[in-house]
């Protein structure tokens, strides 16, 4: 169940990696590397409002599967002071 969790937060990074460098738009736009005009989708109103809708969903995803992660960690309750030694040193 954690590797699953764990796959889908990698995706979902990506997602958010590529949803703000690449959809964001600016005056050197990256989406020029593909062709030209390929922003004219994202600079119309409603076309900036679905990429600002879909990456605060996917921050949202994020850190909730965050959360899951930090939940179904195998080494949730594992302190260091587990595996520190039992025994006192001896005052000589």
């Amino acid at each position: 169940m954690y590797n699953f969790f764990l796959v889908i937060h990698i995706i979902i990074c990506l997602l958010l990696i590529v949803s703000i460098l690449f959809f964001q738009t600016s005056k050197g736009s990256a989406l020029s590397m593909f062709g030209g005009g390929g922003d004219s989708l994202f600079s119309s109103p409603s076309g900036s409002s679905f990429v600002k809708k879909f990456t605060m969903w996917l921050a949202l995803a994020f850190a909730v599967n965050s959360l899951v992660l930090t939940i179904l960690s195998p080494t949730r309750y594992r302190s260091v002071l587990y595996d520190a030694s039992s025994t006192a040193p001896v005052k000589k």
